[in-house]
């Protein structure tokens, strides 16, 4: 049985256009008939566009498949399929990954409003950070990451998975991009990035309204400070986790967490 090209391409729903591009790439080779040099494909050549669009699907680039097909079938095939099977590994690995974000973020943001005022402790995961700049209240000194950090930070891969952090120091804030540690394990910083390390902490924690751009002023952290004092050994800097930047009934909110390192009193 012979085909015309229209009539492969309508029963594989693929173009003619692919079809003839497996042919230019010698994967396909069908019969041109003499007097008017018009392709035609037998059965075997439909089989063999079948194999073709099943091989893509299950991730063979058409080089591959020009190899697969041409020696060494089942050794060949049975490497690749090896290969394809640990990244579909490590890309649900991924992926559930990024649920996990996913579900972190949502949750800070279903519940930051309620707990504006209200206190909680918890542990702080350890942070691989990343300087960004240094500010006083609202008014912030020029961004500051190296080329390297910042390749690394907002690559596609991994800028999801990073927090926008503050520090309150002494006489400044200081701001960082974090990583946690259940992150930062599956994407290893190289040696070379300059990066610093928030360690484990017991953290007291609050949730408070930035503001609006122009009037945050880290004294809407005393409050909190004071209630830790109280009853806690504050043991760090304060830092706060920003949760969302974005107009809310016509105003621009900041929402923050913010995390008081503590020691317990005996």
């Amino acid at each position: 049985m012979e085909y015309k090209i229209g009539e492969v391409s309508k029963l594989l729903h693929t173009s003619k256009e692919m079809i003839r591009y497996y042919e230019k790439k010698g994967i396909l080779k069908p019969e041109r008939k003499d007097h008017n040099n018009y392709r035609t494909y037998s059965t075997m050549d439909v089989f063999m566009l079948m194999e073709i669009i099943n091989y893509q699907s299950l991730g063979f680039t058409l080089k591959e498949i020009n190899e697969l097909i041409q020696d060494d079938y089942y050794e060949n095939l049975n490497v690749h399929l090896k290969k394809y099977n640990a990244k579909l590994d490590q890309e649900i690995e991924l992926k559930q990954l990024m649920k996990y974000r996913l579900n972190e973020i949502n949750e800070r943001a279903e519940a930051c409003k309620l707990n504006v005022g209200h206190y909680w402790v918890k542990m702080i995961p350890r942070r691989e950070a990343f300087y960004i700049c240094s500010s006083h209240n609202d008014d912030y000194e020029r961004f500051e990451m190296s080329d390297k950090a910042s390749e690394f930070v907002f690559s596609s891969e991994h800028t999801a998975f990073f927090d926008a952090l503050v520090r309150f120091e002494d006489d400044k804030e200081t701001w960082w991009y974090g990583m946690n540690e259940t992150y930062a394990q599956q994407f290893p910083i190289a040696k070379s990035i300059d990066k610093q390390t928030m360690e484990t902490h017991l953290c007291l924690c609050s949730i408070i309204d930035m503001g609006e751009i122009g009037l945050f002023n880290r004294s809407c952290i005393n409050p909190i400070l004071d209630y830790t004092k109280k009853k806690y050994q504050i043991d760090g800097y304060p830092v706060g986790v920003l949760i969302g930047r974005g107009f809310e009934e016509h105003k621009f909110k900041r929402m923050m967490e913010i995390q008081i390192p503590i020691k317990t009193l005996k």
